[in-house]
């Protein structure tokens, strides 16, 4: 941003009036207040003692009562199985681990899903433990049926559980298959077999196709943007979004759509189903949605979908078969749009048509990744790259506003001398324009060609899982501040719960530059308009003091070129005209 400065004058002594002192104050108080108010605003949410509210949710296949919620699974199978020993019964099958490099599965034969997935590749805030979700994926819903494990095996690519189902006059077996290949695709496969002697109507089943509770329930990381949506592709090929904390009205469907796929996601990681035996299926939603409460009480919608499986009649002896995948992992665009058509869809980095551009930037952030094995770097290259493209125009703009802050004296006589006929103010100004080659609006145009990749990239940087707990220089995680230390007050602020300032070294420099660049640029306003400009950086301070740290690299750097760039523009101008050296700045 192009920016004047009235604060120095009188040889470039600092020199502030009542207004800017004043200014500066309040700017000041609201640095201090301002953790304390973005966390009242919801945009940034200190890390929470996650509490689980559930809901009553519809009767799972393996027991006639209603199915306890994801996070209580395990809870009530270990409550079972010490029921059992105590009556000295078998106890209830364990969950079998199944694995690749990127994915722990717990598969629970009892419910027949896979109670919870462990990301190995992305750990929690202490880099021990690794990221985990309650999910309750792939478990089948029988209305009105029973079911006993009758054998659970495992190899090293699969783990099978067999379990009797009761449905009616008919006694089933149900195989269910789970795999997992390709990082964090999985697979299970469902083999009914009707060995009794009475035939067997299905009717009503649903298969649970992904649990996902908003990021920062799960991992307590603060979050200045909040993407928490179901997406989906009809059978017509549309695409539509719902979020996920809409109303009940708008959440919901009174008539469920036919889709090709459909997922939830949050910021960072999603889950899409999709069928390996029907080429559409009808979406399910489970209702009412249990919600996950944080420290501070505010309760966060968990979302979990799933798909309606068509009815399935058998005679005795016959037996049939269907499969569901489900890719539940980080968003990446070459994931998604490998797993299912139209995948990077479910992708939301930004609003409109900014969401093109800020996957665009993102491909190429990973492409340099690729090439120099550092998102610092790669952040630093990209940001070059996207300066260097607009230095032409940049150029333009910054010698369009040296030539309208030369002429700026001509322009008050004018306006003193036409003071009382505007219409001949205006042409004799139009004159002076064509006179010194001045185009009015080429100051502004590269600031305003410059605002969508700005909010792209900002975007982008703020929604790259890559980013997370990547050290760069000083900074230990480029998706949080890269806070060194804190000063300690003495003291707690009231209402706020402040009792120390943080530290961020890449925010300051951030300022520091800006406020450089503002004594560099050439600029023409009046004296209020720069007092305000003046005031700009502090404002900046203020509302960016948290942002994560490879958004500021990047605008550190940016502001950095921006002082190269005026440094050379003034050594060119002063080459091409020597008479005019130290006028222009």
């Amino acid at each position: 941003m192009n920016t004047g400065n009235n604060t120095f004058n009188n040889g470039g002594k600092p020199s502030f009036d009542k207004e800017t002192f004043i200014g500066i104050t309040l700017c000041l108080i609201l640095m201090l207040a301002w953790p304390g108010i973005s966390e009242a605003l919801g945009w940034s949410t200190p890390a929470p003692e996650a509490e689980t509210v559930t809901e009553t949710a519809a009767p799972a296949v393996n027991t006639p009562a209603p199915a306890p919620a994801a996070d209580n699974t395990v809870k009530k199978i270990e409550e079972k199985t010490a029921s059992a020993e105590k009556k000295d019964l078998p106890a209830l099958p364990a969950d079998q681990k199944l694995s690749n490099d990127a994915v722990e599965l717990d598969i629970s034969a009892v419910s027949g899903s896979v109670s919870k997935i462990a990301f190995l590749k992305h750990k929690q805030n202490d880099l021990t433990s690794p990221l985990s979700l309650d999910s309750q994926l792939f478990e089948l819903n029988i209305p009105g049926s029973s079911s006993k494990v009758k054998s659970v095996s495992k190899d090293d690519s699969s783990v099978r559980v067999i379990r009797e189902i009761a449905a009616g006059n008919s006694i089933l077996e149900l195989e269910q298959i789970f795999t997992v290949k390709d990082d964090y695709i999985i697979n299970c496969q469902y083999i009914f077999r009707n060995n009794s002697q009475a035939g067997a109507n299905l009717t009503g089943m649903t298969v649970k196709g992904g649990t996902i509770p908003p990021w920062h329930t799960i991992t307590g990381d603060k979050m200045r943007t909040m993407s928490f949506q179901m997406d989906f592709i009809d059978s017509d090929g549309s695409h539509k979004d719902i979020d996920g904390d809409e109303d009940d009205e708008d959440y919901y469907f009174v008539k469920n759509p036919t889709v090709k796929w459909a997922s939830v996601s949050n910021k960072y990681f999603i889950s899409i189903i999709k069928s390996g035996t029907y080429e559409d299926f009808t979406l399910w939603q489970q209702k009412p949605r249990p919600t996950v409460k944080d420290s501070k009480g505010k309760e966060f919608n968990i979302l979990t979908i799933g798909a309606s499986v068509p009815d399935i009649k058998l005679l005795p002896g016959e037996s049939a078969t269907f499969e569901f995948s489900s890719y539940t992992g980080p968003k990446s665009v070459d994931a998604l749009s490998k797993f299912v058509p139209g995948g990077e869809k479910a992708l939301h980095l930004a609003w409109g048509p900014l969401n093109y551009l800020a996957r665009f930037l993102m491909w190429i952030l990973n492409l340099l990744y690729a090439i120099f094995h550092s998102y610092g770097i790669s952040i630093i290259i990209l940001t070059l790259l996207v300066r260097t493209a607009f230095y032409p125009l940049t150029s333009k703009g910054n010698e369009s506003m040296r030539k309208m802050q030369k002429v700026q004296p001509l322009f008050k006589e004018l306006k003193e001398k036409y003071k009382d006929n505007p219409q001949l103010l205006n042409q004799k100004m139009a004159e002076l324009y064509r006179a010194e080659g001045i185009n009015p609006l080429a100051g502004c145009l590269p600031i305003l060609l410059q605002i969508p990749i700005f909010f792209a990239l900002y975007a982008m940087l703020d929604n790259a899982i890559a980013l997370r707990h990547v050290s760069f220089l000083w900074a230990k995680n480029l998706a949080a501040a890269d806070t060194i230390f804190s000063i300690p007050l003495g003291f707690t602020l009231p209402l706020l719960d402040i009792n120390a300032i943080p530290v961020n070294p890449l925010v300051l420099m951030m300022t520091a530059l800006m406020v450089i660049q503002q004594r560099m640029t050439p600029m023409s306003m009046d004296p209020a308009q720069k007092k305000m400009m003046n005031l700009m950086p502090v404002i900046m301070l203020l509302f960016l003091y948290d942002l994560p740290s490879g958004l500021t690299l990047y605008w550190t750097v940016s502001n950095l070129f921006s002082i190269i760039q005026l440094w050379l523009q003034k050594k060119r101008n002063q080459a091409l005209n020597p008479a005019a050296n130290g006028q222009s700045k």
